[in-house]
């Protein structure tokens, strides 16, 4: 019974881990997106503002 309890507990740690770093990456992909964002929008202004054929 002990034994099967441990596994089970070794099985939820790994979930909880895997859980956690999965999360950690989606927060990182989220972060470079909205800085790509940010970027795309200086340049597009920027482009913009000295009269950038295309975007006016």
């Amino acid at each position: 019974m002990t034994q099967a309890i441990m596994t089970l507990e070794r099985a939820v740690s790994g979930i909880e881990t895997k859980s956690l770093n999965a999360s950690r990456g989606v927060r990182l992909a989220i972060g470079f997106g909205i800085v790509a964002a940010s970027y795309a929008a200086v340049i597009i202004e920027g482009l913009h503002g000295v009269g950038f054929a295309g975007l006016s």
